[in-house]
């Protein structure tokens, strides 16, 4: 039986906090990265501990998706307005919900910071 092998290639262009790691890198080059969708956890409150902003070649396809770390695992989403929410607030808390909001070309995602004591 032939095998069939998939141009797969990942470049990590940002990395920050947990995911700023050599076995980060090895997991989104060797395709080991689960994470679940963004989408699938809005209002939940979360835990970010680092997060990563990648271009993916697979195939023929090209795409940009980012990952982000948290204590329960990993979230995705290609949100560029979710990406700058979480780059505006990570060095200051690192506790957020997920929230969606109405723009002019539909639904999108970002977090919000929880404020806590110090």
């Amino acid at each position: 039986m032939a095998s069939t092998k998939t141009n797969y290639k990942v470049e990590v262009l940002e990395k920050k906090g947990s995911c700023d790691s050599a076995t980060f890198e090895k997991m989104a080059q060797n395709g080991d990265i689960n994470s679940e969708k963004v989408t699938e956890n809005v209002g939940k409150v979360i835990n970010l501990t680092g997060y990563a902003l990648c271009h993916i070649t697979a195939g023929d396809k090209e795409f940009d998706m980012n990952y982000y770390a948290t204590d329960e695992g990993i979230l995705s989403t290609g949100s560029e307005v979710f990406k700058n929410s979480v780059e505006e607030y990570y060095d200051d808390v690192k506790t957020f919900k997920i929230v969606s909001i109405k723009t002019k070309k539909g639904t999108t995602y970002k977090v919000s910071p929880i404020l806590q004591e110090i």
